[in-house]
């Protein structure tokens, strides 16, 4: 069997016992027609959703599938964001909580070009759930424009660890690569 056949079978268990796993923990009954109507369920859901969790890469070559990750790594990244989120939040309120408001919003861009779109789709998101950042377009070439709050925020982006965590999440060896040249500044705050 050649790899990229194991590989999909490896998937698709994994997603049919996923889904068993689920019906066991929602049942909560352990009758063997349970169970077996339970892993029928799982299988032909599985059978029926797998190819629409299957996408295509940004190459138009590779397909990868949704949930291909390496779960100790996602594991290992959650933790990490949820450190960036709390940091983040203790700047934010820092900003807010000053008398004068001098933050300096801005939109920046940078590049990121990830072979797998759930790569950019997890970057995207979490950026949006970092306070201070939104994400307000990613092109199809990989340029994420993004708008920050402060200029440390910016500045956090512009360094790459996030977009970098994100590579080694999912085994990407894309550049990252700042635009502080196309970087605008000038963001009316009424807009904000």
């Amino acid at each position: 069997m050649q790899k990229r056949q194991r590989q999909i079978l490896s998937q698709f268990l994994g997603l049919t016992i996923g889904l068993f796993a689920i019906w066991i923990m929602l049942s909560g009954k352990f009758e063997t027609k349970f169970l077996l109507i339970g892993f029928f369920s799982s299988f032909a859901i599985s059978y029926i959703c797998f190819p629409l969790l299957v996408i295509r890469g940004t190459d138009g070559k590779n397909d990868f599938f949704v949930f291909g990750v390496n779960y100790l790594k996602l594991l290992l990244y959650f933790f990490w964001l949820v450190g960036e989120i709390f940091k983040a939040s203790l700047d934010v309120t820092k900003e807010i909580l000053k008398p004068h408001m001098d933050y300096e919003p801005r939109i920046v861009y940078f590049s990121m070009n990830f072979e797998n779109p759930m790569a950019s789709v997890i970057l995207t998101n979490s950026i949006i759930l970092t306070p201070g950042t939104i994400t307000l377009d990613v092109t199809e070439d990989g340029i994420f424009e993004v708008h920050a709050l402060t200029k440390a925020a910016a500045e956090d982006l512009l360094g790459g660890a996030m977009a970098k965590k994100v590579a080694w999440l999912f085994g990407e060896t894309c550049t990252f690569r700042p635009m502080p040249e196309a970087e605008k500044l000038r963001i009316p705050k009424e807009a904000i």
